[in-house]
């Protein structure tokens, strides 16, 4: 008997698009719960009909924390790290983020990830331009992702933590994670209630 060949493949990663991590996915139709959006441009009503539809949460943060770029930075740390606290919750997941080219926003927000996951620079730049293009890449967004700050983003409680990232030092002991526990009781002592306070904006 003749076997049976497998056909072409029917998923074909759209432009700009591609996997984060297990978790953060690039389509609608791989059962998504939350897309977030990192631009201050509405959505297009497709979008929102295809959200309403599909019961998808839509988190419009570039409209929840849009305020005027005053300096150089490609995007504002409010909405990177507000972006970050959500994708490293399970809770969230599938999550897409959007914003107008996939580039900047994406970008930036991708390679904050990265520094907090302790990447080195040069492979988060490799992973920013094979995204941006030979024409597209801003010195701006790479100057953002090198000198981000891993300290602005309160990670979630532990069993919520996705299991690609590894918030355990080099000697396998949970060092970072504690320093991390503490420092957010810290916050909270201090009136600063991680996750607390943020409207989500859904249509």
């Amino acid at each position: 008997m003749a076997s049976k060949q497998a056909g072409p493949s029917l998923l074909q990663i759209p432009l700009r698009f591609s996997i984060v991590e297990p978790g953060v996915t690039f389509l609608a139709t791989l059962g998504l719960k939350t897309i977030v959006s990192l631009t201050a441009e509405h959505p297009t009503k497709p979008l929102i009909h295809m959200t309403r539809t599909a019961g998808i949460d839509f988190i419009h943060l570039g409209t929840i924390l849009w305020k005027p770029l005053l300096d150089w930075k490609p995007i504002q740390d409010e909405v990177v790290k507000a972006a970050l606290e959500m994708l490293l919750d399970t809770r969230n997941h599938p999550m897409l983020l959007i914003d107008p080219l996939g580039i900047h926003q994406t970008g930036c927000v991708v390679g904050a990830l990265r520094m907090l996951q302790r990447w080195n620079f040069a492979s988060a730049m490799v992973e920013y331009r094979s995204h941006s293009g030979p024409s597209k890449h801003r010195y701006s967004d790479e100057q953002y992702i090198e000198i981000f700050d891993p300290d602005l983003i309160n990670l979630p409680p532990r069993e919520y933590l996705p299991a690609w990232f590894d918030c355990e030092d080099g000697d396998g002991d949970d060092t970072d994670y504690e320093a991390e526990e503490e420092a957010v009781a810290k916050r909270v002592a201090d009136g600063v209630i991680p996750g607390e306070g943020r409207r989500r904006n859904r249509y």
